[in-house]
């Protein structure tokens, strides 16, 4: 009977409106703290990785490649590495002999050499570059002002981006962040830890140099090497450059301060995050174009020398002297031998000759 009656109508309709409001605004209210509250648990765990990451920078990176943990298995390495270079310059001078070519011989040797050398300096000067590089990357974040932390946390204020943003776009840069700032604190232990393996094993990739079909291996371990070591320059510079470019939390006629800033200054510290997280990649790359430009350039610089001229031609004209001399002798000696053959003909015949008058005069006196 009351099934198609509204109950708000007349003067509850006022009470129902504000209830129905109340309940809008309960809701939405609920919402917007769910929201917000995973949107500040993200910018949390953003922070935190933050400081972890930008701590690691500060700091010291380097391993330690004097401890006694890390001599003693550069020893038991390079003890099962010396039957490894052993093998390897017998290859070479078999392959030499089978070729008959002296100048691998001369390489097997020069190569013994350097892998006995080489493995022995690789360790010191590796340390040497690590030292160099920490020094390099404290002048220039002190140049810039402040620490490679501080350059880069210009770009990442939380408090900031908690009230001007909404709860959703809270998520997205928290997550952006959280990932980014995760894959750099990975980048910088992957460095570390590589540095420490690939070292290590100096002496296989020395021990290459011995045979011509791994002397790649040398080229390969100092491209790596040279890759790890410059790759912290590269994330330094790459946030404090990136500061002092897109002026991030400053002001006209201002110093470089933190001021609150935007979306937009997240958004490009993520991509300097990117930046950053791909430089031990961006660095081998570099690496490896210059040393193959750079020895592209000394073989032109060696081939356009005078003296190189010189000294090809001089070879050409010798080599060439000695096929002349070697032909001259097979050539004369043939000639004398087919001369004496001729001479053997003509005695024979002569002698044959004599004998017939002789032999006819005998028959006829019979």
């Amino acid at each position: 009977m009351f099934a198609g009656v509204d109950p708000c109508v007349g003067p509850i309709g006022l009470a129902c409106d504000v209830v129905s409001s109340a309940t809008a605004s309960a809701q939405a209210a609920a919402s917007d703290y769910v929201l917000g509250g995973l949107g500040g648990a993200f910018l949390s765990a953003a922070a935190s990785l933050g400081d972890l990451a930008l701590g690691a920078l500060d700091e010291t990176t380097t391993p330690d490649l004097s401890a006694e943990w890390f001599r003693s298995n550069l020893t038991l390495v390079a003890t099962i590495t010396l039957p490894v270079l052993v093998g390897l310059f017998v290859a070479q001078v078999i392959g030499s002999v089978v070729r008959r070519e002296p100048g691998g011989l001369v390489r097997a040797l020069v190569g013994v050499g350097k892998a006995t050398v080489g493995a022995a300096l690789a360790v010191a000067v590796t340390q040497l570059a690590l030292a160099a590089v920490d020094g390099i990357c404290r002048a220039i974040a002190s140049a810039s002002g402040s620490t490679v932390g501080e350059a880069a946390a210009r770009f990442f204020l939380f408090t900031a981006l908690t009230t001007s943003t909404s709860p959703a776009m809270q998520i997205i840069v928290g997550t952006l962040l959280v990932v980014g700032f995760l894959l750099l604190w990975g980048v910088l232990l992957f460095r570390k830890a590589a540095l420490i393996l690939v070292v290590v094993f100096a002496p296989v990739a020395f021990a290459g140099s011995a045979w011509d079909q791994t002397r790649v291996w040398t080229r390969r371990w100092l491209e790596i090497v040279a890759a790890l070591v410059f790759s912290k320059i590269v994330i330094v510079v790459t946030f404090v450059v990136g500061a002092a470019a897109f002026g991030a939390g400053t002001r006209p006629g201002q110093d470089a301060v933190a001021q609150p800033s935007g979306l937009s200054d997240a958004l490009i510290g993520a991509l300097l995050l990117a930046i950053a997280v791909f430089a031990p990649w961006l660095t081998w790359r570099f690496v490896h174009w210059s040393g193959m430009e750079a020895a592209g350039v000394m073989h032109s610089a060696v081939a356009a020398n005078p003296i190189s001229r010189s000294a090809g031609a001089a070879a050409r004209g010798t080599k060439i002297a000695a096929q002349q001399a070697v032909i001259t002798t097979v050539t004369s000696g043939a000639g004398a031998a087919v001369s004496g053959a001729r001479a053997a003909r003509a005695g024979g015949a002569a002698r044959t000759a004599a004998t017939r008058p002789a032999r006819s005069s005998i028959g006829g006196a019979r």
